[in-house]
């Protein structure tokens, strides 16, 4: 059976379906730089490598990879690579779905705006996208957006939703609809609210991330994939060209699109390592950092997996943040990851094909990985 709209993200399909996304749904081109960041390469020994079971036992880094269906990997440290892996008929060039993590990157986008005095985290999403007043989102702030904080309902698997994302096909008859027709008219509902948060406790949404698109197209004046080749992939120094899937409206999925090669993902993990290098804010990396709500995500269904991996955990401009360990993660579905760790100046971006789209088991296993790494590059006796 060949992969389509309908099977591409199944098992059976994935390890093919996630390099070659542009093959089966609309996409817009996100393009590379004409001067490529050179990355030089220095491996490192990890024959010393182990990340412990809960049986107890332990993995090897090959076994690791092998585990958590690793179909590309790169480990910086200070700017270089240490490690370099591809399996599953990938390859340096694969162009890897991203699921997630492109909401990391739109919140890096609205730093960017933030920078050039075009967007106000604080103002209402409804004076960039004046379309959403009569919806959920009539209150909310463009903050609340990126802290994933709106305080709005939402199913996000919903076929409604996920066939104006441009994920669900449309049956025979059944008339066409895209992102910007569906946001609208997600209804108001109760404001939600808990004792001792300054606002709305953390609820993952994904339409929140995909409403963000809209403001950074309004705010920039630009498509989401234009603003996002010229402010940042191409000034960061990206070596391949790179893609966003389109919904039937041609509107940018920005909440999981985004699709990239490995290697330019460690590019932008290292982005933030080097403080932003003038293309991103350093204040903007620095707010990610300390300023994310740890009572706020604490109050969601995600922190007691993160407790598992780290001493603080926030949420903050689409970054799960350890403000602690100076750490920022982004993850997506099917076990993708690039995890910053800016103290140590220690990069590691994977992309995979893992069966399930959530599996906390393998994510938590991929961020003790991302610790030995770190533990390994930097002598640390634990």
């Amino acid at each position: 059976m060949t992969a389509d709209i309908t099977n591409w993200r199944e098992p059976s399909h994935s390890i093919w379906g996630f390099q070659n996304a542009n093959k089966i749904v609309p996409t817009d081109s996100i393009r590379k730089s004409s001067q490529a960041v050179k990355l030089t390469s220095k491996p490192h020994n990890f024959n010393n490598f182990r990340v412990q079971l809960p049986d107890n036992s332990f993995l090897t880094l090959p076994s690791f990879l092998s585990q958590t269906e690793t179909d590309g990997i790169v480990v910086l440290k200070d700017g270089v690579v240490v490690y370099e892996f591809y399996d599953r008929t990938n390859t340096e060039a694969s162009i890897h779905a991203t699921f997630s993590i492109s909401k990391s990157i739109s919140g890096l986008l609205c730093g960017i705006l933030v920078g050039q005095g075009k967007l106000n985290p604080d103002s209402l999403v409804s004076s960039y996208v004046p379309e959403i007043l009569q919806s959920a989102y009539a209150s909310v702030t463009v903050r609340q957006l990126l802290d994933m904080r709106a305080g709005i309902t939402h199913d996000d698997a919903s076929p409604g939703y996920r066939k104006a994302g441009g994920l669900y096909p449309f049956m025979p008859g059944e008339k066409p609809t895209d992102l910007h027709a569906y946001l609208p008219t997600i209804p108001p509902s109760p404001a939600v609210h808990m004792d001792g948060l300054d606002g709305p406790p953390f609820e993952y949404i994904s339409a929140n991330a995909d409403l963000v698109g809209w403001v950074i197209e309004r705010a920039s004046g630009k498509s989401f994939a234009q603003f996002l080749s010229e402010s940042l992939w191409q000034p960061m120094g990206a070596e391949s060209d790179a893609y966003v899937t389109v919904d039937h409206g041609g509107n940018a999925r920005a909440a999981a699109g985004v699709c990239v090669t490995v290697r330019d993902l460690a590019r932008l993990g290292q982005l933030i390592v080097e403080g932003g290098r003038g293309i991103l804010p350093e204040s903007w990396i620095n707010d990610m950092l300390n300023n994310g709500s740890q009572p706020a995500f604490a109050a969601g269904p995600e922190k007691r997996e993160y407790d598992r991996v780290f001493d603080t955990v926030a949420y903050r401009s689409y970054w799960v943040t350890s403000p602690s360990d100076e750490a920022l993660m982004a993850s997506g579905t099917n076990g993708q990851l690039l995890f910053v760790d800016c103290k140590n100046k220690v990069v590691v971006a994977k992309t995979s094909s893992q069966p399930k789209r959530t599996d906390w088991d393998k994510l938590v296993l991929t961020v003790q990985a991302c610790r030995e790494f770190t533990r390994l590059l930097t002598g640390a006796s634990n």
